[in-house]
C-alpha cells in the first residue's frame, strides 16, 4: 500500500530517517523550530522529505534518483525554512498553501515513488520477531549488482547531471549576491567584447538571421555534407611525421588509466554512467566510494576531494589521490557540469600567462585551483612515501582546459619545485598561444625552455567528431565565415529546393560548395583578444572510428595541425564529447593493444 507523500500532522518519531549528514541536521534545526511555532506548512513539508526519502522509484530509477537528491529534497528544505516563518502571521494562509501543495504538487510526485510498507505497530515483540527474521535473512540475500548502462542510458544520464547541477548553480547564485555580481560581470564582459570586436555582428549573420528565417538548420546539413566530402582526412592531414608519434600505444595506455580519473571527478552520477564493470550498488553510493572504484585505489589513497559550490568563487571540483603504479599525487579537474562553468567556457579572449597568452577564464581558473588545491599537494609531497612522486593533472573537458594550463604554470613558476609534472587531457578546447612576440626581452620570438618542457609533458586526446577541443574565438569566426556563405546562397533558394538537399533527395549545388571553399580561404582579420590558440600538449591522441568496420584507429597528431581545423559539422559533435564515450574508444583501442 502505498503511503502519502505529504500529510496534516508531524511526523511520528519512528518515521523519521537520517537523509544525509547535512540534510539530517537541517533537518534537526526545522523540528526544533517546529517546536517553537507550529505550522501545518512545516509539517507537511517535513513529512514530504521523510516519505521522499522512504522512497523508492516504481521506473527510471536513474532519472528520479537524482531528482530527489538534488532537485526535490533541497527545495522542500528551503521551503520548510523559507516559508512557515514568512507565514506565522498568517495562520489560514498557511493552512491553506499546505493542503494546495499537498494536494497539487505531491500527488503527481507521488506517482512517480512507490514506498516500502512500514509497520506502524510499536510492540516490542513485534519488532524483536522483524528483527529476528531479517538477520536470519541476511545470510541469503545478494547485495544488488550495479548494471552497467546502455550507451543511451549514459547520454541521458549525463544530461541529468548538467540540468540538476545548473539548477543547484542558479539557486547558489540567487542566494549569493557575491556570486551573482561575478556571473552577471561576466556575462557583460562577454557582450562587450561581442560588441567591440563585431564578432557578435558575425555570429547574428551567420546564425541569428537564418534561425529567425527558418534555414539554419538546412544551412547546418549543407555545410555537413559539403566537410565529409573536403574534410574526411583531417585527422591525416593533421597526423605528426617523424619519430613525435611513435610511442602512440604507451600515450594510448596512459590516456586508457587516465580517462577514468577524469571521469571520476565528476562524481558518482557520471561515474555511473561511465562504468563498464561489474559492481555491488552499495559501493556506488558516494562520491569517495565510486571515486575510489572507478580508479582501481584504495580508499586511503583518496586524500583530498573539493565539491563546494556555496563560496563566493567559483572553483572546479576536483579530488586528489595517490597513484603507486605511477608513483605520483594525480589532480582531477571536473569539466563543465554547471552554468558556472559554461560562463568559463565561453571567456575565450586571450590574456598574459606565463610569458604567453592564454584563455582568460581557464587561465583565472588555473590559478584559482592551485590557490584550493596547492597547499594540501605540497603537504602531500612532504610525506616520507611520497617525496620522490610525480605529479599528474588531468581532466575532461573544462578540466583539461585548465589541466592543460595549471601543467605550464607548475613548471614555470616551479609549484612542486623541480619534481616531474606531467598532464594528459581530454578533450581540451584550444588554451594556449605559445608564441607571444620576445615573451622574454631577449629579442625572440620562443616560448621559454620551462613553457616548452610543460608541453612536452602534456598528451591531449580527442575522440572522433567531438567540437570542444576545436572551440576557440578563432574557429568560431571561421564557422561562422562559412555557414555564412552557404546562407548567401540558400536565402535565394526556394523551401522545397532545401527541404530535397536537407532529406538527401538532391545533392548540394556546386556554387555552395565553391562558396565555402572561397570562404574557407579568405584570411579574416584577427580582432582585439583573439590568437591562434592551440592545444598546449606535445602530441595530440585523435581517435577516429570506422564508419563501415565500428573500429577505433589512433592517430597521433600535431597540435597545431589540430587547431587549424574548423569545427566538424556533425551530428555526433556533442554525444562524442561526453566522458563515457571517451572511455569506450580508449577501451577498444586497449583491446587492439592487447592482441597485439
Amino acid at each position: 500500500m502505498a503511503a502519502t507523500l505529504a500529510g496534516s500532522g508531524s511526523p511520528a518519531p519512528q518515521d523519521r530517517v537520517p537523509f544525509s549528514t547535512e540534510s539530517s541536521s537541517s533537518f534537526r534545526s526545522v523540528e526544533s523550530e517546529h517546536i517553537k511555532s507550529p505550522s501545518p506548512l512545516r509539517d507537511t513539508l517535513t513529512r514530504a522529505r521523510s516519505d521522499l526519502w522512504r522512497a523508492h522509484p516504481l521506473f527510471l530509477a536513474f532519472i528520479f534518483e537524482p531528482l530527489r537528491d538534488f532537485v526535490f529534497d533541497p527545495a522542500l528544505a528551503l521551503c520548510c525554512v523559507l516559508l512557515p516563518p514568512l507565514l506565522k502571521n498568517s495562520p489560514n494562509l498557511d493552512k491553506c498553501i499546505a493542503k494546495i501543495l499537498a494536494l497539487l504538487l505531491f500527488l503527481p510526485i507521488k506517482f512517480l515513488y512507490s514506498h516500502v510498507p512500514r509497520q506502524q505497530d510499536n510492540d516490542t515483540a513485534s519488532v524483536l520477531s522483524q528483527s529476528h527474521e531479517a538477520i536470519l535473512q541476511m545470510r541469503t540475500t545478494r547485495m544488488p549488482k550495479f548494471q552497467p548502462p546502455s550507451d543511451a542510458r549514459s547520454a541521458i544520464q549525463g544530461a541529468i547531471s548538467f540540468v540538476v547541477s545548473a539548477m543547484g548553480d542558479i539557486v547558489g547564485v540567487m542566494t549569493n549576491p557575491q556570486k551573482m555580481k561575478k556571473w552577471v560581470d561576466a556575462i557583460g564582459q562577454m557582450k562587450a567584447y561581442l560588441d567591440a570586436t563585431g564578432v557578435g555582428d558575425e555570429l547574428e549573420e551567420a546564425v541569428m538571421k537564418p534561425m529567425l528565417r527558418g534555414r539554419l538548420l538546412d544551412n547546418l546539413k549543407i555545410l555537413n555534407d559539403i566537410q565529409e566530402q573536403q574534410d574526411a582526412d583531417r585527422h591525416i592531414q593533421a597526423k605528426l611525421e617523424g619519430s613525435a608519434g611513435t610511442d602512440l600505444d604507451g600515450h594510448i595506455r596512459e590516456g586508457f588509466r587516465f580517462m577514468r580519473w577524469a571521469t571520476a571527478a565528476y562524481g558518482v552520477e557520471m561515474i555511473k554512467s561511465a562504468i563498464d564493470i561489474d559492481v555491488d550498488a552499495q559501493q556506488l553510493q558516494t562520491n569517495r566510494q565510486a571515486i575510489t572504484i572507478h580508479c582501481g585505489i584504495k580508499p586511503e589513497d583518496l586524500r583530498y576531494i573539493y565539491s563546494k559550490d556555496d563560496g563566493d568563487k567559483h572553483v572546479l571540483h576536483h579530488f586528489v589521490a595517490i597513484d603507486h603504479k605511477s608513483k605520483s599525487i594525480v589532480l582531477a579537474l571536473r569539466g563543465t557540469l554547471s552554468l558556472s562553468g559554461a560562463i568559463i567556457d565561453v571567456q575565450g579572449m586571450a590574456k598574459n600567462f606565463c610569458f604567453c597568452l592564454a584563455h582568460q577564464g581557464m587561465a583565472d581558473m588555473a590559478d584559482d585551483v592551485w590557490e584550493v588545491a596547492g597547499a594540501h599537494i605540497n603537504e602531500l609531497f612532504q610525506e616520507h612515501e611520497l617525496k620522490e612522486y610525480g605529479f599528474i593533472i588531468t581532466g575532461h573537458s573544462l578540466g583539461a582546459g585548465v589541466a592543460c594550463l595549471l601543467n605550464i604554470k607548475c613548471h614555470v613558476e616551479e609549484l612542486v619545485g623541480k619534481r616531474k609534472v606531467s598532464c594528459y587531457g581530454f578533450a581540451p578546447p584550444p588554451t594556449f598561444y605559445p608564441c607571444r612576440a620576445d615573451a622574454t626581452g631577449d629579442g625572440k620570438p620562443d616560448p621559454p625552455d620551462l613553457v616548452r618542457e610543460a608541453i612536452a609533458n602534456c598528451i591531449a586526446y580527442i575522440h572522433d567528431n567531438d567540437a570542444v577541443p576545436f572551440l576557440s574565438i578563432s574557429s568560431v569566426r571561421r564557422l561562422a565565415a562559412l555557414l555564412d556563405a552557404v546562407d548567401n546562397i540558400t536565402e535565394h533558394m526556394w523551401f522545397y529546393d532545401r527541404w530535397k538537399i536537407f532529406h538527401d533527395f538532391t545533392k548540394v549545388p556546386t556554387e555552395i560548395f565553391q562558396a565555402v571553399d572561397d570562404a574557407a580561404k579568405r584570411e579574416s582579420k584577427e580582432v582585439h583578444g583573439e590568437c591562434r590558440m592551440i592545444i598546449p600538449a606535445k602530441v595530440v591522441i585523435w581517435m577516429k572510428k570506422n564508419v563501415l568496420s565500428g573500429e577505433f584507429e589512433g592517430y597521433g597528431c600535431d597540435a597545431s595541425a589540430v587547431a587549424k581545423n574548423t569545427v566538424f559539422m556533425s551530428q555526433d559533435m556533442f554525444s562524442d564529447h561526453l566522458p563515457e564515450m571517451y572511455e569506450d574508444a580508449l577501451d577498444a583501442l586497449m583491446e587492439k593493444i592487447n592482441v597485439k
